[in-house]
């Protein structure tokens, strides 16, 4: 018996070593996440097709890096994240980032949507998501990415390997869901509303040109639209929008009133009564008041001063400072 047991022994320990040198292959999910964020010199070489390879390094020049290089420093920046990235190998979710500098906890994650393994392809597409305080933040549009990963034998290491062959882009627009909507309404109004600002200070611009041309104000949108004194027909007005000289746009009805010449005010009112949209007014002085009743009335007799950089912030996402 005693050489009988000697050779399970021996064929255990000889499955054990196999089993430790011969680790479990790597999946496509695993190949993808190593191909943006992994740490080896060659992690995204190694995933690309041997044409696509060739192909990016005929970009290479003596001046400057190759597309690869590039590619492989914009990885290398979203990695400098540190702790705050992190990738998973299996669940729902492949990609996690939170904002170190940020007070309302944002966070952004990408999550799988589904994983279609045929043969020796494989789909994989993932959703990104955007919460705040551990709330999940409606927008406007949801990207989606789509990953054809397919195994390809690599003459190296005499293995398959898995390599992007395809990326697809789209978007996902719940239009039944009602956050959904509402986020929509929302960032159509703040639009709206920042369209109307800039088109105030473009009456209160244009009436400082006419007061340095005339010696007093215009008491009518329709005197702003008028060419430069002592030009030709064709001569640039002091005010360009048709649809502003004739006293609509946006939604919104633009009137000068309390004009004697020396000062004035105008006013923006909502066209229609339940838009809940606020009205807007400015004067002489130049500043900007927003009503949130909606009446020009109120806007030009307790209107409070416009934060014109949130409102910029709030309608296209981007901070702009105004001039």
């Amino acid at each position: 018996m005693r050489p009988l047991s000697a050779l399970l022994v021996f064929v255990m320990c000889s499955l054990s070593l196999s089993a430790q040198d011969s680790p479990p292959p790597q999946t496509a999910r695993q190949a993808l996440i190593e191909m943006f964020f992994g740490s080896a010199p060659d992690h995204l070489e190694k995933h690309l097709p041997t044409i696509t390879r060739r192909s990016f390094q005929k970009f290479a020049t003596a001046d400057g890096p190759s597309l690869l290089a590039e590619i492989s420093a914009m990885a290398a920046q979203a990695k400098a994240a540190g702790p705050a990235l992190q990738t998973f190998d299996t669940g729902p979710t492949v990609l996690s980032v939170e904002d170190p500098h940020s007070n309302v906890g944002q966070k952004v994650e990408i999550t799988l949507q589904r994983d279609d393994l045929l043969g020796d392809e494989d789909q994989i597409e993932v959703e990104l998501h955007v919460s705040r305080n551990g709330k999940d933040e409606t927008i406007p549009f949801i990207p989606r990415f789509t990953f054809l990963m397919k195994t390809e034998h690599d003459m190296k290491t005499d293995r398959d390997v898995w390599r992007l062959q395809e990326i697809s882009a789209t978007v996902r627009a719940p239009l039944t869901d009602p956050d959904f909507l509402k986020t929509i309404e929302e960032h159509q109004r703040k639009q709206n509303e920042q369209m109307v600002i800039w088109s105030l200070r473009s009456v209160v611009t244009a009436e400082k040109s006419y007061q340095a041309a005339h010696g007093s104000f215009a008491c009518a949108l329709s005197a702003l639209g008028s060419s430069h004194p002592q030009t030709s027909r064709s001569a640039s007005a002091y005010l360009y929008a048709r649809e502003l000289i004739a006293g609509k746009k946006y939604g919104y009805i633009y009137v000068i009133s309390s004009c004697d010449g020396s000062h004035y005010k105008i006013a923006a009112e909502p066209a229609t009564g339940d838009s809940e949209l606020r009205a807007f007014c400015g004067d002489d002085a130049g500043a900007i008041r927003g009503s949130a009743d909606g009446k020009a009335a109120s806007c030009l007799s307790r209107g409070e001063i416009v934060d014109e950089k949130n409102s910029v912030e709030g309608a296209t996402g981007i901070g702009i400072e105004l001039p």
